[in-house]
């Protein structure tokens, strides 16, 4: 089951916030088993979370230097190490979070990769309940929220009622504009794009098996309880979609409310701040040093926290820039990844993608929510999509119509677009990716060496 359509469409709006207050601070010896030496654990103002009591930490500083050190200590019994920082994408709770460090850390540190969870409070409830009680103009809102919200709830219903016209459009002509036998626009398009970027000196990692849709993919499409969600999925999914976004700027700034009284630095930027200064890129003497390499991962929305932390810390050497189903823009791939490039000609870029049919026919519970994965709602529901470059960058007809324009001659050698296949054991729905051995090079070339395992605690973000 999507479990992002299923909070969205039925659920999303009854969830409560979840308040942390007490602040200990990491005080054992360093160890391997600590999963707090490889997490930094962001709530929805911006404070610093204990992974294992949920209470904020005030000595912000002690909590990042412990974490430095015990990179430093693992790296001095084995040179090779390399850091290696993942950050989730939506509608992950702190449980779902904190498990992942313990499932995957040990596996990262056996090949080598020292493993930072970047983790950001981005579950659905506690979104939307921001966007309903507290947010307004992009800031919470202590007496004005909560009095406004009969009024933003009114709103969302309005919205609701006022797109049942284009839902229903989707549903019945939209979600079959790619029909079974008959290949549209998009796809022809898509096609003659990959057969022109390949000799442009992209690396395309396509997996050849590429069976577009089946009779499994469509028997449910006509389920008529989608005509009533659908509405709802774009009345209330926007507010939480946006409260969302301004929760990845979160990652870097708190939220400049009275207790913090102004804009602060969160624990993730102190983190990057203090490893550019020791690690980062150098220049003395006209000769400038390149800096510790490092790898940074975005799955989903994560791709638009990357984004930020490679804009703010440039110096950094980023030797491995990977994003899963990217939910960001195409335009910031121009604008950030591209000059990132240019800048650091050591660097490769990786952008993995399902196979498109897999984004196009991700349904859930019998089609009862609009069918698409996460990045077709973005494109098609939740997101301002004013231009091409608007769209999307990890939906494969996206990137590959675009990666021309999005990517000067000089650093395309160095830019990896995979698509995986269909029923071979590849990635098949948006929320996968972390069923596989993401923190690999091999499979960031669309080689795999396990199946998903179903009970992976990654299915719940996007």
């Amino acid at each position: 089951m999507n479990k992002l359509k299923y909070i969205f469409s039925l659920s999303l709006f009854f969830s409560l916030l979840v308040g942390c207050s007490s602040n200990p601070q990491i005080t054992s010896e360093k160890s391997i088993s600590d999963s707090r030496l490889f997490q930094l654990y962001i709530d929805d103002d911006g404070n610093l979370l204990d992974p294992f009591s949920k209470a904020v930490i005030k000595n912000e500083k002690k909590y990042v230097t412990n974490i430095l050190k015990n990179f430093e200590y693992e790296k001095s019994k084995n040179k090779s190490l390399e850091l290696m920082v993942f950050i989730h994408g939506g509608l992950n709770d702190f449980e779902s979070s904190t498990t992942r460090v313990e499932e995957k850390k040990d596996l990262m540190l056996a090949d080598k990769k020292y493993p930072l969870f970047i983790s950001w409070d981005s579950s659905g409830g506690s979104n939307y309940a921001d966007h309903l009680f507290q947010l307004r103009r992009g800031v919470k809102a202590e007496y004005l929220g909560p009095l406004s919200s009969p009024f933003v709830f009114i709103e969302d219903m309005l919205r609701s009622a006022s797109r049942i016209p284009a839902s229903t459009y989707n549903i019945l002509i939209g979600q079959n504009s790619v029909p079974i036998f008959l290949e549209n626009e998009e796809e022809e398009s898509a096609r003659m794009n990959m057969q022109r970027i390949r000799s442009q000196g992209f690396t395309l990692h396509d997996n050849p098996n590429d069976t577009g849709h089946t009779f499994w993919d469509w028997w449910s499409i006509l389920n008529p309880i989608k005509l009533v969600s659908a509405p709802f999925v774009d009345g209330l999914g926007t507010g939480a979609w946006n409260s969302m976004l301004r929760r990845t700027d979160l990652v870097l700034m708190k939220d400049p409310g009275k207790e913090n009284g102004g804009f602060v630095d969160t624990a993730v930027t102190q983190f990057f701040d203090r490893f550019s200064e020791t690690f980062g890129a150098t220049k003395k003497d006209n000769i400038e040093s390149k800096g510790m390499p490092v790898t940074i991962i975005g799955h989903s929305m994560g791709s638009i926290v990357s984004n930020n932390i490679i804009a703010k810390y440039s110096n950094i050497n980023f030797n491995n820039i990977v994003y899963l189903a990217a939910a960001c823009r195409i335009k910031d791939l121009e604008y950030v990844i591209a000059p990132y490039l240019h800048k650091n000609k050591q660097s490769s870029f990786y952008n993995l993608t399902l196979n498109p049919y897999r984004d196009i026919s991700e349904n859930f519970a019998f089609d009862f929510a609009p069918r698409g994965s996460l990045l077709i709602w973005i494109d098609t529901i939740l997101g301002d999509v004013n231009s091409f470059q608007d769209r999307t960058a990890g939906f494969w007809f996206n990137i590959v119509r675009a990666a021309e324009e999005t990517f000067p001659s000089e650093v395309r050698s160095r830019v990896h677009l995979t698509q995986f296949g269909v029923a071979d054991g590849s990635p098949e729905t948006h929320g996968s990716f972390g069923d596989y051995p993401f923190w690999k090079n091999s499979f960031w070339k669309g080689e795999h060496e396990q199946k998903p395992n179903s009970e992976s605690f990654f299915s719940w973000f996007f």
